[in-house]
């Protein structure tokens, strides 16, 4: 993802509460990449580390199943 394309996301007025959820995993994973490298500059983008985090926590969220155990290693 280019850094153009990583300040739509971290500049869209929704916010990451809305938009996060409406991303297919593709493009999340792919976000949380381009935030993750951000985050590993010496100067991040403002609002960076909350919508990594709140992506992180997404991911989580859909990683369970619907009964409530999660999948995979814990």
């Amino acid at each position: 993802m280019n850094h153009s394309k990583l300040l739509h996301y971290l500049t869209d007025p929704r916010g990451p509460e809305e938009v996060l959820p409406e991303l297919t995993a593709g493009e999340l994973v792919e976000l949380l990449d381009a935030l993750y490298q951000n985050l590993d500059t010496p100067e991040p983008e403002f609002g960076a580390q909350v919508w990594y985090e709140m992506g992180v926590e997404e991911c989580g969220r859909r990683s369970v199943s619907p009964d409530g155990a999660a999948h995979g290693v814990a």
